[in-house]
């Protein structure tokens, strides 16, 4: 991924920028079924590098919203739990899991209109 890329201020920013066209799909099937930017774990490890700490801030939010008792407990129960078996694939699914959140924003705020 090209330092371009990653010019936006903000994970948010950044997902519209370059994956909203995809918004529908990753809501609908998750963002590991093969998406620009985010299929590759090297691209989603720089991802997380630089947005990290917006990215756990929306896991923590998500939790509490959602009653956990902490993220941990929340990620637990994600689809792909299953890739915590080295600290770049914990930095992938949680790239994964914000943009699934937003997708899951942009598709839901899509509908009320």
């Amino acid at each position: 991924m090209s330092k371009r890329a990653l010019r936006a201020k903000t994970f948010k920013t950044w997902f519209k920028h370059n994956l909203k066209e995809s918004a529908r799909d990753i809501a609908a099937h998750g963002a590991d079924c093969g998406f620009p930017y985010i299929t590759y774990t090297s691209d989603t490890v720089h991802l997380f590098d630089r947005y990290g700490d917006e990215i756990w801030a929306m896991a923590v939010e998500e939790s509490e919203q959602l009653g956990y008792r902490s993220v941990a407990e929340m990620i637990a129960e994600f689809k792909r739990s299953d890739m915590f078996s080295s600290l770049d694939e914990f930095k992938n699914l949680m790239v994964w899991y914000a943009c699934e959140a937003l997708a899951r924003e942009m598709e839901d705020a899509h509908e009320s209109k």
